[in-house]
């Protein structure tokens, strides 16, 4: 079984998962196929629908061949629609990467980043696209000296050359860095193993399934991580689970 790495006494490099742990794209993504369905008159539970498109459509094509993530939130919201019986436009297929880019940051997120900032460099490795991913940046005030996404390296989370890559760019060791994160999928795999730090930005209350490391630090939300690492003006509220 692989051990949580501690807390390096000082980071020399904080990294982090962008959609679902700094970005709700979660929410808006919903709320787009809620418009479809009601456009259609279709009495699906978005929720389940938005699930079962994850889990077994958009999450497994993660290590197929890769796809530009435009293309591939298109081609698994096309399948999974198909499934369920629902036609929709190409068009309505293409906006989802546009509204993946315009979903805005959880309400803890910018003071959360404006803090960290002051006291080590921020890095983000994301599933996404560089364009979608340099437009929520903009949202969240461009925080990030290093951005990686999955077109950079050819493959996404939870491959090994997107944390390599970074960490490389930054000039860190896997010792000196935290990784946080939302999803035991694809982040907990990787970042564990490989000796980083990890804090599990849980905001769905998820049980970790047995399969998955455990991180360091398991959060609710991003408040208390300026605390926990160490930070001085430190955001309030949050608690380590």
């Amino acid at each position: 079984m692989t051990t949580a790495a501690p807390f390096p006494a000082r980071p020399k490099l904080i990294t982090f998962d962008t959609y679902g742990t700094l970005i709700d794209w979660d929410s808006a993504l919903r709320d787009h196929l809620r418009s479809l369905f009601d456009a259609r008159g279709v009495g699906l539970d978005v929720a389940a629908f938005y699930t079962e498109w994850y889990y077994s459509y958009a999450l497994p094509t993660l290590s197929a061949d890769f796809m530009l993530y435009r293309d591939l939130l298109r081609t698994t919201m096309r399948r999974a629609l198909a499934a369920a019986g629902v036609s929709v436009e190409e068009s309505e297929l293409a906006a989802l990467g546009d509204v993946m880019a315009a979903a805005e940051p959880f309400p803890d997120t910018v003071e959360v980043l404006t803090e960290l900032r002051r006291h080590v460099p921020l890095a983000t490795i994301s599933n996404s696209q560089r364009d979608i991913l340099e437009s929520s940046a903009r949202r969240m005030g461009d925080p990030f000296t290093h951005q990686i996404t999955g077109e950079v390296v050819g493959a996404y989370k939870p491959a090994r050359p997107l944390f390599d890559l970074v960490l490389e760019r930054a000039g860190v060791r896997p010792e000196e860095t935290v990784h946080i994160a939302q999803s035991q999928y694809v982040d907990l795999p990787r970042s564990v193993p490989m000796g980083i730090a990890t804090i599990w930005i849980n905001r769905q209350g998820q049980t970790l399934l047995p399969e998955h490391p455990a991180p360091t630090l398991e959060l609710p939300d991003l408040r208390d991580v300026p605390r926990v690492l160490g930070f001085v003006g430190a955001a309030d509220g949050g608690s380590a689970r």
